[in-house]
């Protein structure tokens, strides 16, 4: 084996290396939810939700976390408004997770979709919850705070896993 075929090989295994420890890294901080959503007349339909949670810094006894992730509320098809069609919304923002579990956010998203309950972009989400180790309890509002009329929102109720 030549000398430049061995120092490109071991570049190449150290990059492969790092890379596999960045992306187990990254995995570790992957936050998958589902649960129902709720809007005006109490309409519900499921929810799922992806995140991506890197730390950021460690503030007033908690931790900040970037979160840059992904929502899907499904069409409700027997709705008695105009709730039929399917939105995903992508977002982004911060997460604030406290020792004793309590976890609060605030972030921005555009959508893909329109319903009266999701009517137009920007939408801001608001996040509130509880964190036991791995798995999360989130209450969940997306709404355009008024820029768009009709502005009835969603409320979600979220059960998280992060990997």
């Amino acid at each position: 084996m030549s000398r430049p075929f061995r120092a490109v090989s071991r570049r190449l295994a150290i990059v492969a290396l790092l890379l596999c420890a960045w992306s187990a890294t990254a995995a570790a901080q992957v936050e998958v939810g589902a649960g129902i959503s709720l809007t005006r007349g109490n309409e519900d339909t499921p929810v799922v939700a992806v995140a991506w949670l890197p730390q950021w810094r460690e503030f007033h006894g908690g931790t900040l976390h970037w979160e840059v992730g992904a929502m899907h509320v499904r069409g409700r098809s027997d709705s008695d408004f105009d709730n039929d069609d399917d939105v995903t919304l992508v977002h982004g923002g911060l997460r604030y997770e406290r020792p004793s579990g309590m976890v609060g956010g605030f972030g921005i998203g555009v959508q893909s979709g329109w319903t009266e309950a999701l009517s137009g972009d920007p939408q801001f989400i608001s996040t509130f919850g509880w964190r036991w180790g791995r798995f999360s309890l989130l209450a969940r509002h997306i709404s355009n705070a008024s820029l768009h009329q009709p502005n009835d929102g969603e409320t979600m109720l979220q059960g998280a896993w992060r990997f």
